[in-house]
């Protein structure tokens, strides 16, 4: 009787576990959110399915609800069916998974902040946190990638009344680059307010700054020409044709630039670098400036290495490289990556080059807000060219 009783308190142990305790979620939405859409709960529970329709909330008058089986350590998230519609944080800020514990069956009353989609159109009441003359293109088309994104513009505060042209430095990651309100983790690299004050101190020439916003989803995608097994990748080469082909084409054409590669540059960060880069060497005829920070070398098993020791720099080139030494969860690949790189490029005819690491530097917007000052002043200062 006693092994019975054993073999029938593991089997309701076993069927718990399989099946997982009773969570109801109440949520709070903001008020602006479509009647029409549903909200999804995505989580490491499905794949990070975006609109699982095993896991749509009920409206219920002014909240939404579902009750799910669940156990274990929890991380989710909220959307309204894709990742360019999930939650984003008070400021308008990405914000990280949430998690949860669940062991018991439970309540969990939650509060929706904002919506990606809302915050990335403006259409939600944040404060933005621009400096100078700033321009957006909404939903700009890429014909080679057959989609749309928002391309945000610095311009110098004297644009208007000066007469004058400007070079230009185009930036991937755009919503990162100006605005704390649409910047990952709320946190923007501020290259408004330092591109200001490098001028307003004639540190550097007066330039132009293109910001050109990711794709959330499809930026591994569009940031590597190459496919890495695990994050995807492959259309880098449709990414570049879009901003050399369309976008450069585009801004000269509306904006007061100096179109020419001397004065043209390209910049990022992590797989912007890597982009960058790439960019740099593919269309040397039209970069003479490529910003390289805290780059994802090691993507695709680093063909961007093979790819570099393979080419040539045709015409004089400036290139900024930058790594800090606590770069992600393992700042040796990061290290590893650029240093390799850096006895590349040191090798190579034509190419002029500025290289950093920054002892403590982390992988993160506030670490290349706090060097783009040198990577502005190295391309655009009073005695460069």
């Amino acid at each position: 009787m006693r092994d019975f009783k054993f073999l029938v308190l593991i089997s309701i142990l076993t069927v718990t576990t399989l099946l997982g305790y009773s969570v109801t979620f109440i949520l709070e939405a903001p008020v602006y959110t479509p009647n029409d859409e549903s909200i999804y709960l995505a989580g490491n529970f499905n794949n990070w399915n975006p609109k699982d329709e095993k896991y749509m909330f009920a409206k219920e008058y002014d909240h939404y609800s579902i009750t799910v089986e669940l156990s274990g350590n929890i991380e989710f998230k909220f959307t309204r069916g894709s990742w360019e519609s999930v939650e984003k944080g008070q400021s308008g800020q990405e914000i990280a998974n949430r998690t949860l514990y669940v062991d018991k069956d439970m309540v969990i009353q939650l509060e929706i902040m904002h919506w990606r989609d809302f915050v990335e159109r403006r259409q939600v009441n944040l404060r933005n946190t621009y400096t100078g003359n700033i321009k957006l293109l909404k939903d700009f088309y890429s014909p080679q990638l057959e989609n749309y994104r928002d391309v945000i513009i610095y311009l110098p505060s004297n644009y208007e009344s000066s007469g004058e042209c400007y070079g230009v430095m185009y930036m991937h990651d755009g919503q990162n680059v100006f605005d704390a309100t649409t910047s990952f983790a709320g946190v923007e690299w501020s290259a408004d307010e330092t591109a200001q004050e490098l001028i307003n101190s004639g540190s550097i020439r007066p330039i132009i700054i293109v910001g050109i916003y990711n794709k959330g989803v499809d930026r591994l995608n569009e940031y590597s020409p190459w496919i890495d097994e695990k994050y995807g990748g492959g259309e880098g080469d449709l990414y570049a044709q879009f901003i050399v082909e369309t976008l450069k084409p585009y801004i000269d054409s509306n904006f007061r630039t100096l179109p020419d590669r001397e004065n043209t540059a390209i910049t990022g960060s992590s797989m912007g670098g890597l982009i960058s880069l790439y960019m740099g060497v593919k269309y040397n005829d039209v970069f003479s400036k490529i910003g390289v920070m805290s780059p994802a070398f090691w993507f695709a098993n680093g063909e961007i290495m093979n790819y570099v020791k393979n080419a040539n720099f045709e015409k004089q080139t400036k290139i900024y490289m930058d790594i800090g030494t606590a770069e992600g969860n393992d700042a040796t690949v990061y290290l590893e990556g650029s240093r390799m790189m850096y006895e590349v490029l040191l090798s190579k005819a034509n190419v002029e080059l500025s290289y950093i690491e920054e002892k403590g530097g982390t992988h993160s917007e506030s670490a290349w807000a706090g060097r783009l000052p040198q990577l502005l002043t190295y391309f655009f200062g009073r005695t460069s060219k």
